[in-house]
């Protein structure tokens, strides 16, 4: 049967573990009057899109399991996704439960797509984090999942693959309390495992010992729970444990477990049971302002952008003339809701909805529709730490190359382009990612691009103080405007500083109205002549001083400021040197401690600077430094070192002048990619 909401409330009693019948395959789409926006994660080759395809036939969206081998997946669309049988780009498809939409994000599991992950998680209402019940928890498993607790999403774990040989539930829910430190509650038990008919059983809620376990798991977060458990000496009823687990999950203190096989279809049912109940937020206020979180921008071929957004509240409708902050404001001339069967036609759109929308054509990804929380509170992601150098195979099509890059840079904030003696660079954050920018400028844009030189991201400071001067009159100085500045080192992580000491009156006031606009014009002009320094890299941590300031009678351009102040400041720059820096990363190494020493012999061969060790029960945690130039070998390193069991975990923290000799010893870094310098 149907077990809607208003079923279960008639029925407080019946036992939760119990899954519901999914609706017929072929069922018409029901609109949902309660939305479930649900992401799917797991670390590669764990069964990812394999559970995506099982839910969605077990909800009646599709009448046949796409395959990820033979590449008829609903959500991996992108043919390097069919090809490698990874998810690349996030993807929405829809299903129903009685009256309740679940929309399924399908995330990509690869590292180098963490900022796609990230930017996935931020519109999620819950997720189903997938393990294999033969490899266990995994190391992308254990930066997902406290991904999803960093921000607040919860949770229902999914063994998968309890039909293959070697699968281990019991030892994969141990390493689950070990590796994740997670409060696990298991809904169901396998009978059978390592074998084709391996079964997943609910387990039955009013039997005495499973009760008494747990209303004790349950209790170790619930004091209210604990204080009835000890006055009543009954097992508290099922009803009551049921709103207990909801909650419990809700906050992130516990996370159920289900165990299963997307292959065979075992458990699936019980999983939609659980993510329904334990899962499914309360209904948004449509009432409220319209608030809308935009996770993905595509390039339709009929033109323009296509923007994929949350509705976090309100209703958004077609024709609405809505702001996008800084300034920016567009009209609605199209939105597309997801519903079983496919994104349809509607002209609005409610809270907790996801909707494609058109019109939009100057919308980031990271933008909000109407009222979003502030830049504070929003997830900051750590900026792509490579570039790689690009050209078009067709030196004819080189304009349009950079034309599309620059395109894709104005969609995503943490793409940046920069010029290359006849090519470009952008930013990424690996060699998967590059693959998919080049059959994207292939598909999208009809660009053969190659890339080459892949390095990771430097600064240049001063090295020294520079002086530097332009007169008008000077037999080389065409602009009608006098300027000197003197550029000094600044302390690291200083940035850029601006020091007017030039007498007001040569200040030219009169076109920028008051200092604090002279100040604020010659900031942006710096951004030119800091952005590539003597050596290719953007320069930083320096204090720029202006010296001197002069002009004609009938006053400068302002375009007379702007290339005089280019070009002096890198005369400047020249005259005080600068000294190349890399980028030093933070990290975090957990593994098996019986693998410690090989571990150690890792970090040593690869330059890391550990700081501390420490043995937590079966695990070793390393911390140091390293070389973002390494951080690829090292992880690469670990796998083996650690049997497949060790994490690193690696942020920026600072930038560290290049040793051995000079910046341009390192021809080749430890991802044996082109060297660390860029072609200048």
């Amino acid at each position: 049967m149907d077990r809607s909401n208003s079923q279960r409330s008639a029925s407080p009693d019946a036992d939760p573990s119990k899954a519901s019948d999914p609706p017929a395959a072929g069922a018409p789409p029901h609109s949902g009057s309660r939305r479930l926006n649900l992401g799917v994660l797991a670390h590669v080759d764990a069964g990812k899109t394999s559970l995506t395809e099982a839910l969605l036939h077990a909800g009646g969206a599709i009448d046949q399991i796409g395959r990820v081998d033979a590449g008829t997946t609903q959500t991996d669309t992108l043919a390097l996704e069919r090809q490698r049988g990874i998810t690349i780009r996030s993807a929405v498809a829809s299903f129903s439960v009685g009256d309740l939409t679940v929309n399924l994000v399908d995330t990509p599991g690869h590292p180098d797509f963490i900022a796609e992950v990230e930017r996935s998680l931020a519109v999620l209402d819950g997720a189903v984090l997938v393990l294999s019940a033969v490899e266990g928890v995994q190391a992308q498993t254990v930066v997902l999942y406290r991904a999803l607790r960093r921000m607040g999403v919860p949770m229902v774990l999914f063994v998968n693959k309890i039909d293959r040989s070697g699968a281990a539930p019991r030892r994969v829910l141990d390493e689950i309390r070990l590796r994740l430190g997670s409060s696990v509650v298991p809904l169901t038990r396998v009978l059978g495992a390592g074998a084709p008919a391996a079964q997943s059983q609910s387990l039955a809620w009013d039997e005495t010992v499973v009760a008494e376990d747990l209303t004790a798991r349950l209790a170790e977060h619930d004091d209210e729970l604990l204080a009835e458990w000890v006055a009543v000496p009954p097992p508290v009823g099922v009803a009551r444990l049921r709103m207990s687990l909801e909650r419990l999950t809700r906050a992130g203190a516990v996370e159920p477990v289900v165990f299963g096989s997307a292959r065979t279809g075992a458990g699936i049912t019980e999983l939609i049971d659980a993510v329904t109940q334990f899962l499914t937020p309360p209904a948004g206020d449509d009432a409220a302002p319209v608030s809308a979180q935009i996770f993905k921008v595509e390039h339709p071929a009929s033109g323009g952008r296509q923007a994929t957004v949350r509705m976090r509240a309100g209703v958004l409708r077609l024709r609405d003339r809505v702001p996008l902050g800084g300034g920016r404001s567009a009209t609605v001339t199209e939105l597309e809701v997801f519903e079983p069967g496919g994104p349809v036609r509607r002209d609005r759109v409610a809270a907790g909805q996801i909707a494609r929308v058109r019109g939009l054509d100057s919308a980031q990804i990271g933008d909000w529709i109407g009222s979003g929380p502030a830049p504070a509170a929003r997830s900051v992601l750590p900026r792509p730490g490579f570039e790689t150098r690009v050209a078009a195979r067709d030196p004819r099509k080189q304009y349009d190359l950079r034309k599309a890059l620059t395109e894709l840079a104005d969609i995503d904030p943490l793409i940046s382009v920069r010029p290359d003696r006849g090519a470009v660079r952008i930013s990424t954050y690996g060699e998967v990612q590059q693959q998919v920018l080049a059959q994207t400028l292939a598909a999208d844009f009809g660009i053969d691009a190659a890339f080459s030189g892949t390095t990771v991201v430097c600064v240049e400071r001063p090295s020294s103080t520079g002086t530097a001067v332009r007169r008008m009159g000077d037999p080389d100085h065409l602009y009608g405007y006098s300027l000197g500045v003197r550029i000094v080192p600044a302390a690291p992580g200083s940035g850029v500083d601006l020091v007017v000491e030039a007498p007001r009156a040569g200040l030219p006031l009169h076109v920028y109205a008051t200092l604090d606009g002279f100040r604020s014009a010659m900031l942006g002009y710096l951004a030119e002549p800091l952005g590539s320094g003597p050596r290719g890299w953007p320069v930083t941590d320096l204090r720029v001083t202006v010296i001197e300031s002069d002009y004609p009678p009938a006053g400068p351009r302002a375009s007379d400021v702007r290339h005089t102040t280019e070009v002096v400041v890198r005369e400047a720059l020249d005259r005080a040197g600068t000294t190349v820096c890399e980028p030093v990363d933070r990290f975090t190494v957990e593994a098996p401690i019986g693998t410690l020493a090989a571990v150690l012999a890792v970090l040593s061969r690869h330059g890391a600077t550990p700081d501390a060790t420490d043995g937590h029960g079966r695990l070793a945690v390393v911390t140091g430094t390293v070389r973002a130039a390494a951080v690829g070998a090292v992880r690469a390193g670990l796998h083996g070192a650690a049997n497949g069991q060790g994490v690193l975990e690696s942020v920026p923290d600072h930038f560290a002048p290049i040793v051995g000799g000079g910046w341009s010893d390192r021809a080749t870094d430890d991802r044996g990619w082109t060297g660390i310098h860029p072609t200048v």
